[in-house]
């Protein structure tokens, strides 16, 4: 993922938001194509400018709670891929940093220099490609960071979820047994940002 002395272009990123809001366009060829409104992505953060981007594969994961009669979300499991080489260069997950985060993205085991960021909600959006089939686009705001400003997520102010396919937990009718983990394949774009000071 590019950061540091590798910023990324402020330009290629604009396109980027305006194919994903424009586009019939999937994060690869296999998935289902998705349309999305032609306007600048609305959970896009004030005063900042974009570190880097990734694509992210993984799990949404749900427990069944019988009594409830419903699938509650547990955590996700995903690995993320740098938008333009394709190369793995970190992992999400939940983690609970004591100050109100639990997202967590990470740099991959052993990475040097490591680095982290954990944050909490801001506000979501129904995914514009439909909600009943994909995870909400979600922006969010850092509430601890691990690692310099110069190194891959230190110094990341806000992250934002978008291009979401799949994620989505099954049917309520579904949750038979109680404690029963699922894990339902999902795919997204996370954009990282940091305040435009940061150089």
């Amino acid at each position: 993922c590019c950061a540091g002395s590798e910023a990324c272009d402020d330009d290629e990123v604009a396109v980027l938001h305006l194919r994903r809001m424009r586009a019939s366009e999937s994060l690869e060829s296999s998935a289902n194509p998705h349309r999305s409104p032609s306007a600048p992505i609305p959970l896009q953060p004030a005063s900042v400018k974009t570190k880097f981007v990734t694509r992210a594969v993984g799990t949404q994961n749900y427990r069944c709670d019988v009594k409830a009669g419903a699938w509650v979300f547990v955590e996700p499991e995903a690995d993320l891929f740098d938008w333009k080489t394709g190369s793995k260069c970190g992992v999400h997950f939940f983690r609970d940093d004591g100050q109100g985060g639990r997202a967590t993205w990470a740099s991959l085991p052993g990475a040097e220099p490591a680095s982290s960021v954990t944050v909490k909600l801001d506000r979501s959006l129904p995914s514009p490609g439909g909600a009943d089939r994909n995870i909400d686009w979600l922006l969010t705001n850092t509430t601890s960071n691990v690692g310099r400003p110069g190194t891959l997520f230190g110094g990341v102010s806000n992250v934002v979820r978008a291009t979401t396919v799949s994620g989505v937990a099954p049917p309520a009718g579904e949750c038979q047994h109680d404690a029963e983990i699922v894990k339902v394949p999902y795919k997204a774009v996370y954009l990282f940002y940091e305040p435009l000071q940061h150089q």
